[in-house]
């Protein structure tokens, strides 16, 4: 359980990338130990712990939810639920007695509930991340519907805010359901950005092109979801599949900015984006304790994705205008 967990941090931290180096990524993972499990929930006094507070406190279901706070109730938190939040603590204080490390619990480091919510920092800025998409609103007053990736950097966006949306679900309360949710939203960040890097390459004019990216981006996208929510939920191929196609979303954005010329100043914020990003997913492999039981090394990334998620909107706002310049200059030509 340990290794999934782990992969799927880093999955949804390059799934968020708009143009990242998950070349890195891929020799990084290479250098990941695969482990059997955490040894917290693992542990006799945590398995002890749960069976005990079960027997005690989940035989009757309509006085369990009488005393439960209404916010737990309302985010689904079950008697069980309920046991092993509390063994957990109980655990990590007995390791603390004894001397050893933090220990963590199905793959996840203890962290401090608030009103219910699992993970607050990750939702925190979960939140504020889905926020910075909005940015696409500034998007739509300063560039002209004529240039030719206008709706499709609204997509972007509209995709984008529904990975972060499932994201913030997910580390509020994490279940099967909303963790193969986070996993699929977030590869629809990646297509999606590869759609919009082959527009960018090869144009929208006619309109049978981006159709036709679009039909094969789809068709992608769905037999990928149908393969892990039907046949297999395979962590590995849902890694490598996200590695494979967030390499080639990297190679073509920096394509397009050789082809553009590094000089220009939008341009160079594409790659600065794509750097700084590079930089932040090596805190997934810090993998730290949660400081002061709720800053972890995962919630950490999701900070640092804030701004550059700004200065992504601010490149792909500057690139919006350089295209509508070009496309009055073609006017000009035209009329003269």
């Amino acid at each position: 359980m340990g290794i999934q967990r782990l992969t799927h941090k880093i999955c949804s931290s390059i799934s968020y990338i708009s143009a990242s180096q998950l070349l890195l990524c891929f020799l990084i993972l290479l250098c990941v130990k695969v482990t059997v499990g955490s040894y917290g929930d693992r542990s006799y006094i945590f398995m002890k712990c749960v069976s005990n507070c079960g027997n005690k406190n989940c035989t009757s279901q309509s006085k369990f939810l009488s005393a439960q706070p209404w916010y737990l109730t309302v985010l689904q938190w079950s008697c069980k639920d309920e046991c092993k939040y509390q063994c957990m603590w109980k655990t990590v204080d007995a390791f603390h007695k004894d001397g050893l490390s933090v220990p963590q619990f199905h793959g996840k480091w203890p962290f401090v509930r608030l009103f219910g919510i699992q993970e607050p920092a990750s939702v925190l800025f979960s939140v504020l991340n889905g926020l910075a998409h909005l940015r696409i609103l500034s998007y739509r007053k300063q560039v002209s519907p004529q240039v030719p990736l206008y709706y499709i950097w609204h997509l972007y966006a509209l995709v984008a805010l529904n990975a972060w949306f499932w994201s913030t679900v997910f580390h509020t309360k994490d279940t099967d359901f909303t963790e193969k949710m986070d996993y699929f939203c977030a590869f629809s960040v990646v297509l999606s950005n590869c759609y919009a890097v082959l527009c960018r390459l090869y144009g929208t004019s006619p309109v049978r092109r981006p159709l036709i990216f679009a039909a094969l981006v789809i068709a992608l996208y769905t037999y990928h979801i149908y393969y892990l929510a039907f046949v297999h939920f395979d962590y590995g191929y849902n890694m490598q599949v996200n590695i494979i196609f967030g390499a080639l979303n990297f190679i073509g954005w920096m394509f397009y900015a050789y082809r553009e010329g590094i000089k220009k100043r939008y341009v160079q914020k594409c790659m600065l984006a794509m750097f700084g990003l590079t930089f932040l997913i090596l805190l997934e492999l810090l993998d730290f304790p949660p400081l002061l039981w709720i800053f972890d090394a995962h919630s950490m990334w999701h900070a640092g994705t804030i701004p550059v998620c700004y200065l992504w909107y601010s490149f792909v706002i500057e690139d919006g205008l350089n295209l509508e310049l070009k496309l009055e200059d073609n006017k000009d030509k035209k009329i003269v």
